[in-house]
């Protein structure tokens, strides 16, 4: 069986969450994953097919939002 995996890299949790599910995953048949999101600071140790920069919202030190770097990603 063929999985297509979904995954939000927007943040560490998805994806950490998702390499523990793998295994199980390729219990059931091949698996292509893709990931969507720029600013996870995991490096994903998944099998990734497709990848998507997505929406991301992305913080300044003071815990706003930093605009700019939201725009240009």
């Amino acid at each position: 069986m063929k999985i297509f995996y979904a995954v939000q890299a927007t943040g560490n949790g998805h994806i950490s969450r998702a390499m523990q599910l793998m295994p199980y995953l390729k219990q059931y048949g091949s698996v292509d994953v893709f990931l969507s999101g720029a600013n996870s600071q995991l490096n994903a140790d998944l099998p990734v097919r497709y990848r998507s920069k997505g929406l991301s919202l992305f913080y300044n030190r003071g815990g706003g939002l930093d605009y700019s770097k939201i725009i240009s990603t």
